[in-house]
């Protein structure tokens, strides 16, 4: 008697919970949990898909706040990928002036940095304070007293916050909490955030930029400001989380990244989806050429976590959230109409295989096992062998159509979540007269390790 639809929860689909904060059991009982949408496919398609995931369908006149990057830096998120998204909403491109010295600092070089990056071959563009700046009210006042924004960010209804998530010099990191108060800050309001109320002059505001805790706190009530402005239900938020850079894309020659690309992620709660991509990082599977070290330490030494803190305190969001993949059920179904074996996702790129039995995942554990550590996977069926080779690949999570038991309690032991349509005691043979050959070599093994042992020595 075959079981349908069997999921087992864990990893990348369970509730994350800050250490600092709650534990995952206490998260889980809260009925305001907040939900962070994640997919490790890094495509215009794929941003469209994160964004329709949120269930909040942008309406009116729409502002994607982006960084349009500084002349000369290349990490900053391209035309290309954000022009599905920004089509489908009818958004207009918005940006801010910069307040350091560079290729943004004035409208005249701005516009100029923006054609040369190809941001107006796509859709309209619209520097916020091209024309000037109001005045919007914040909740915490501890350090700043309003939040000064572009003029023309009263002509937007509704607000997609599109972040790259990144490093940064002063901030440790740069998610969407940064992208909504430096970001959507003018040059003068900018100049009041870094200074963490002291000043609004541009010229006069790198002289007073030692109260780090104040400028990390004035960024967090900054981003309360926006999100207010937008009654909380008129904006949403995402984070691409690639090109991982410890520089920020204000830096026109920002060091090259030390680590692999993770994804998109989104969500309704600014200060859960940040949270959710430092864990990310700091949670990362660090190994040679592939090392999260330099981000961790940029953001330690920046004391970038206490944003978090801060904005958590004053009410903008939580610092706990369930996690939830939503690559499964498209690579599924990819994976079902074009007759493939196997789909495995990792680091914003997607591999096809059609060989029959566990080949392919072998050939990917002994030639290129950095596919499959912290992968999401798709597998037409998965029995024992198939299941053991993934567990010693490291991969996160699976989706499938058919599972037998042994399979599931190889991925449950090991912590790998699993959503699959159907599990079966056992993987038959292509007759359906007995089990499959591979699995029956197996039945003794008790761990995945003895399992690839036993297929490696033929």
């Amino acid at each position: 008697m075959s079981k349908k639809l069997v999921v087992i929860l864990f990893g990348f689909a369970t509730m994350i919970s800050c250490t600092a904060h709650q534990s995952g059991n206490q998260a889980a009982a809260l009925s305001d949990t907040p939900v962070v949408y994640m997919t490790q496919e890094i495509s215009p398609a794929a941003l469209v898909r994160v964004y329709e995931a949120l269930g909040r369908p942008a309406a009116g006149n729409v502002a994607v706040k982006i960084s349009t990057g500084e002349a000369g830096g290349h990490n900053y998120l391209k035309p290309q990928l954000i022009r599905q998204l920004v089509n489908a909403v009818n958004g207009t491109i918005v940006e801010c002036n910069t307040a350091y010295a560079g290729r943004r600092n004035s409208t005249q070089a701005h516009w100029q940095t923006i054609r040369e990056h190809g941001f107006t071959d796509i859709a309209p563009v619209d520097i916020m304070d091209e024309e000037g700046d109001f005045c919007i009210p914040v909740q915490d006042s501890t350090w700043i007293k309003y939040d000064r924004v572009g003029t023309h960010m009263k002509k937007y209804d509704f607000m997609i916050n599109l972040a790259h998530f990144k490093g940064h010099a002063m901030g440790g990191f740069g998610g969407v909490l940064k992208n909504q108060s430096i970001g959507v800050a003018s040059a003068s309001g900018k100049a009041y955030i870094h200074s963490a109320g002291f000043t609004e002059d541009v010229n006069e505001c790198w002289s007073h930029v030692g109260n780090q805790d104040g400028f990390l706190e004035s960024m967090a009530s900054a981003a309360q400001a926006v999100h207010d402005y937008y009654g909380g239900r008129r904006i949403l938020y995402i984070n691409v989380v690639n090109n991982l850079s410890v520089d920020c894309d204000c830096d026109s020659h920002p060091a090259d990244p030390e680590m692999k690309d993770i994804g998109i992620l989104a969500s309704l709660d600014p200060v859960a989806l940040d949270q959710a991509c430092v864990d990310l990082v700091f949670d990362y599977p660090s190994q040679k050429g592939d090392n999260a070290e330099a981000l961790i330490e940029r953001i330690n030494s920046r004391h970038g976590i206490h944003i978090l803190e801060h904005a958590a305190k004053i009410g903008l969001g939580k610092r706990y959230y369930n996690l939830v993949n939503i690559d499964g059920d498209q690579m599924l179904e990819t994976l079902n109409a074009n007759s493939l074996s196997l789909l495995v996702r990792n680091h914003g790129i997607t591999s096809h295989h059609n060989n029959r039995g566990v080949e392919d995942l072998l050939t990917l554990l002994q030639n290129e096992p950095e596919r499959l550590k912290g992968a999401v996977v798709a597998d037409k069926m998965i029995g024992k062998a198939a299941a053991a080779i993934m567990v010693v690949g490291g991969v996160k999570t699976v989706y499938t159509n058919l599972i037998c038991t042994p399979a599931r309690e190889l991925f449950e032991t090991a912590g790998v979540t699993v959503v699959a349509k159907e599990e079966v005691p056992q993987i038959l043979n292509r007759d359906k007269t007995a089990q499959c050959p591979i699995d029956s070599r197996l039945n003794d093994a008790l761990t995945a390790k003895e399992c690839v042992n036993i297929l490696l020595n033929k």
